[in-house]
């Protein structure tokens, strides 16, 4: 039969199939001769013994397993209570080994479910009726396989609903019923409630390993093909004319050994063979052959298993193979932000809910009672450097600094917030012992009574012990009456702040040493926190939550320093300090102006220097500078003539 070259023959297409869609007539793909069209999907449960084989059997799948367990409880929680509650209910973990519990139980998640069993009062097979301070005896977790169940609770009205109406564990000792209440279940994979699934499985969920087996099944044979192929890695082919005849006699065996040993010692002592040429013709002589593997490709091949084994189970290669991140400059990050946020949300709805069912017994335990303001929160994942805990606390602390000077919060509450952030963040070590030493009137900023009956924050005026409190120089009152007057006001005016000086003498005593013949008064020296032509409302600066409980400041020993000269005949000690640069930086966005292009803290010394002081050589007072609390004056620019020096 003859067939038209130009004819195209009919093809019928598979069910389904329509019309336009793309079809081969060649290789049969998308018609009825479609070699995928026999492809199925097949799902198969593993039975516990299977489990426990591949767990213990193969170090990456325990990798898997066990990862997801142990970053879920790696940073832990963050308590949010009173101080002496939060040291409790950390005593009452520590105690039950609740993280070490926890992360059992998330490792038999893992292997197909699991539950903690709580050691409450009453009898195990009854409901739990109340429940006091150390009434949580202990904690542990079990497998799913060692616990049997009951009935399922299907009453949504029921607390306990879709938990079986009892547990029954099986120990050496016989089995023991439970109640629910008594029992958290850490539930594995939720499985497709269709056709195949059992009540079992409806239960506890499925073993994430059934869903990784053949991924890491795959990547364990490439390795251990890999491994045996290591052995062959260079082979040596000795061909002996006449071998089956020579080996058939004992005398010819004996020889054929004799012979392979002198071969293998030429080629160890001389790094030659040497080899039976026999007498020329073809096929006489011994020949000595070496096949060279070739490793070409294999590692590519290995790496895409493992690759996929690594997608499948959702733990990034960089995590799960410790590999190094892939790209020229990538630093790894974004696998590791990724695999934070999995383990975040694992927290959030896995662990977290188990942990809320258990908190109903702890808080209580390590209590006595149950306060409704008591609650977590899950501690980040990532662990900053040291840089980025500075910044951090740079940014806390300015912060804390911007909501205290809009004066929402009142103070004793401002004060125990901020105090609680900086102890939990662990941004000044020793700071809730050295709190915990201090009166709670005094610690949380509580206003006293003084012993007379009078108001101690009522304005207390100072008598003048010299010079003007507007200059650079001045302390004491204004002389005044309406600059005083001011201090009672809340009216905006220009501001001037200073903090005094209180060991001046060292200071005075260091310049005489260096040739200095007059300085100003102590009393007088003192360091400029703002100079601000602009009205500024002083109530709304608030204060410097810097200083110490006497309101003072220091400046430690040493650091950047220099003497120099400012404006015509100005001699001054500049130093540097963050916390003076910080405070006039509060002041400035309170609405204060500057009259330079930046804050420089410093001390005039003197406006008289003897002719033969090299102010460029000389070296700085390195001596601590102690200055006293902040005091806020009108601004008076008639101070240069109100200086006296001695």
């Amino acid at each position: 039969m003859s067939h038209d070259p130009a004819r195209i023959a009919s093809v019928r297409l598979k069910p389904g199939i329509m019309m336009d869609s793309l079809v081969n007539a060649l290789t049969g793909q998308g018609t009825a001769s479609d070699p995928r069209r026999g492809n199925r999907y097949f799902s198969r449960r593993l039975s516990a013994q299977e489990i426990a084989a591949a767990y213990e059997g193969s170090g990456m799948m325990a990798k898997i397993i066990d990862i997801p367990a142990m970053d879920k409880v790696r940073e832990w929680r963050n308590w949010q209570a009173e101080a002496d509650q939060i040291k409790a209910l950390e005593a009452e973990e520590k105690r039950l080994r609740l993280r070490q519990v926890i992360r059992e139980a998330e490792t038999f998640r893992g292997l197909g479910g699991g539950a903690i069993i709580l050691g409450l009062p009453g009898r195990p097979e009854l409901p739990v009726r109340s429940i006091g301070k150390d009434s949580l005896a202990y904690i542990m977790a079990v497998s799913r396989y060692k616990l049997s169940t009951g009935p399922i609770i299907d009453d949504y009205a029921d607390p306990d609903f879709g938990k079986p109406q009892w547990f029954r564990l099986t120990t050496t000792r016989g089995q023991h019923t439970l109640h629910p209440s008594r029992v958290v279940m850490f539930k594995g994979d939720p499985v497709a409630d269709l056709l195949t699934a059992t009540d079992d499985d409806r239960l506890w969920g499925r073993s994430r390993i059934e869903r990784i087996m053949e991924a890491v099944q795959n990547s364990d044979s490439a390795n251990g093909a890999f491994a045996g192929l290591v052995t062959k890695v260079r082979n040596v082919i000795i061909g002996i004319p006449g071998l089956s005849d020579l080996v058939s006699t004992e005398e010819g065996e004996a020889r054929l050994n004799k012979r392979l040993q002198a071969l293998i010692l030429g080629e160890s002592l001389y790094n030659a063979t040497l080899r039976d040429a026999g007498d020329g013709s073809s096929g006489a002589g011994e020949t000595v052959d070496h096949r060279q593997v070739n490793w070409a490709g294999i590692p590519d091949i290995m790496m895409a298993f493992a690759t996929f084994m690594s997608a499948l189970s959702d733990i990034p290669a960089t995590r799960l193979l410790g590999k190094s991140p892939d790209g020229q400059n990538s630093t790894g990050k974004s696998d590791d932000d990724n695999w934070n946020k999995m383990v975040k949300a694992g927290q959030e709805l896995e662990t977290g809910p188990c942990l809320d069912e258990i908190d109903r017994y702890l808080i209580p335990s390590a209590l006595g009672s149950a306060p409704d303001d008591i609650y977590y929160e899950w501690a980040p994942l990532d662990t900053p450097t040291e840089k980025e805990r500075a910044d951090t606390f740079k940014i806390i602390a300015d912060a804390l600094n911007i909501v205290q000077t809009m004066n929402l919060i009142p103070d004793q509450a401002f004060a125990k917030a901020g105090q609680n952030t900086l102890v939990e963040g662990g941004y000044m070590p020793g700071l809730e012992g050295a709190l915990a030493d201090i009166p709670e009137n005094l610690r949380w900023g509580a206003e006293q009574q003084a012993p007379d009956g009078s108001d101690p924050s009522a304005l207390v005026q100072i008598e003048p012990k010299g010079g003007d409190p507007v200059s650079r120089a001045g302390g004491g009152n204004s002389g005044n009456a309406t600059a005083d007057a001011w201090l009672t006001d809340a009216d905006p005016i220009p501001l001037y702040v200073q903090r005094k000086l209180l060991n001046a003498s060292d200071l005075i005593a260091w310049a005489k040493d260096n040739g200095f013949t007059s300085t100003l008064n102590a009393g007088d020296m003192h360091v400029t926190v703002l100079y601000s032509r602009n009205p500024v409302d002083m109530m709304q600066a608030g204060r410097d939550w810097r200083e110490d409980q006497r309101g003072e400041i220091s400046v430690r020993p040493g650091g950047p320093r220099l003497i120099e000269k400012l404006g015509e005949n100005a001699v001054v000690l500049s130093f540097a300090s963050p916390d003076l640069q910080y405070r006039h930086n509060d002041l400035i966005e309170a609405g204060g102006s500057h009259d330079y292009d930046q804050y420089q803290p410093h001390v005039t010394i003197s406006y008289d220097v003897p002719d033969g002081i090299d102010l460029a050589n000389l070296m700085p007072f390195p001596g601590e500078l102690r200055f006293g609390p902040e005091i806020f004056q009108p601004l008076d620019l008639d101070w240069k003539n109100k200086i006296k020096e001695e």
